[in-house]
């Protein structure tokens, strides 16, 4: 696999990768795409604004991170279930050596976190021009 330094089966579990809330726990889902210059990766982050969200890459790794307390706008002391008060996520991932990861960029639109990992220039194809002798 050209993104990942090992199959995808083994990539979902690299890390605690699970949703926690009061309630319960959840595996945020992830597509990834691959383009001639990038890899794309994006991950469902329901509820989430770009301030709850943090994005680190250290050796080869990305690591996504969330957080996010709900604060209702009453106080009510006589709930007899409150079960989206907070939630939050760590989902990790093994890049590949073909990713540029000082070019590492995300947005989030909508709910759903898109981090574009560039490939690095060398390991972009290169088409050669047959000369005629």
């Amino acid at each position: 696999d050209p993104f990942f330094n090992f199959d995808s089966d083994r990539f979902l579990n690299t890390k605690q990768n699970l949703w926690r809330t009061d309630a319960e726990t959840i595996s945020p889902k992830v597509n990834v795409t691959e383009d001639e210059n990038f890899f794309h990766l994006e991950a469902e982050t329901p509820g989430m604004k770009d301030k709850d969200i943090g994005i680190e890459v250290h050796n080869g790794v990305l690591t996504i991170k969330g957080h996010k307390e709900n604060q209702s706008e009453t106080e009510k002391e006589n709930y007899h279930i409150h079960a989206f008060n907070s939630q939050s996520f760590e989902r990790s991932f093994k890049l590949s050596d073909r990713v540029d990861t000082d070019k590492v960029s995300a947005k989030i639109d909508n709910g759903i976190l898109k981090v574009d990992l560039p490939k690095h220039e060398q390991i972009k194809p290169k088409k050669i021009e047959v000369q005629r002798n």
